[in-house]
């Protein structure tokens, strides 16, 4: 396992390569987003989401989210309603995951839990955005802990979580150094009506009602 630095939050060239060929070949990198540090990869690589099942130890039957770079990008894989566009010009990006009914084929049913819905992700962090861009692709973006353990916002509380065992399944850390405590993004089913709250984070039901009317 290798673990780079980079001060700041945006890469240059040379680092964003580095990360994007460890992702490119299904490796497991942790990245920093803006609220919690992740375990990213090639959100098309079948083998690699088995591995970061594995790696946390997660139910199949729970779903992962991913990055995307833009709404743009997200097109290609869900399908962007008039309240998704709402949301995505008031918070994104930021520290809030849409979920949206995706399309098929585009992605291994796998990583949905062959749910018909897809969240997408657009962090506030301008390396998020670079490496998103650079790949061309969705990549993971789940909390880099042990399911049930706590939410990692620095390095060495993912270490602290990881047995030597499970530290070989990662092949690259990106380290910005400790993040503030925020809570996971917020998390909105807007495949039902009303949209319903699946978790709520630094973005409030108030504020998201601001925008779109009623949540549950």
């Amino acid at each position: 396992m290798e673990i780079i630095k980079i001060e700041g939050t945006k890469p240059n060239e040379l680092e964003v390569e580095k990360i994007k060929s460890f992702l490119d070949k299904g490796k497991i990198v942790v990245l920093p987003t803006e609220t919690v540090y992740t375990f990213a990869t090639d959100a098309t690589n079948l083998d690699a989401l088995k591995k970061i099942y594995e790696l946390k130890g997660r139910d199949f039957s729970k779903p992962l989210h991913v990055v995307v770079s833009s709404i743009r990008m997200a097109q290609k894989y869900v399908y962007i309603t008039p309240i998704a566009e709402k949301l995505a010009k008031r918070f994104l990006p930021g520290p809030l995951t849409l979920v949206l009914k995706k399309k098929k084929g585009r992605l291994p049913d796998l990583l949905t839990s062959n749910l018909p819905t897809l969240g997408i992700r657009i962090p506030d962090l301008p390396l998020n955005k670079i490496v998103s861009e650079k790949l061309k692709v969705p990549y993971t973006t789940t909390s880099a802990n042990i399911s049930g353990e706590a939410n990692p916002y620095s390095i060495e509380q993912v270490l602290k979580q990881l047995s030597k065992e499970k530290q070989t399944f990662v092949d690259l850390m990106v380290d910005v150094g400790s993040l503030p405590q925020l809570k996971p993004s917020t998390l909105i089913d807007l495949t039902q009506s009303p949209p319903k709250i699946l978790r709520e984070g630094p973005i409030s039901k108030k504020d998201l009602e601001k925008v779109i009317g009623k949540v549950i």
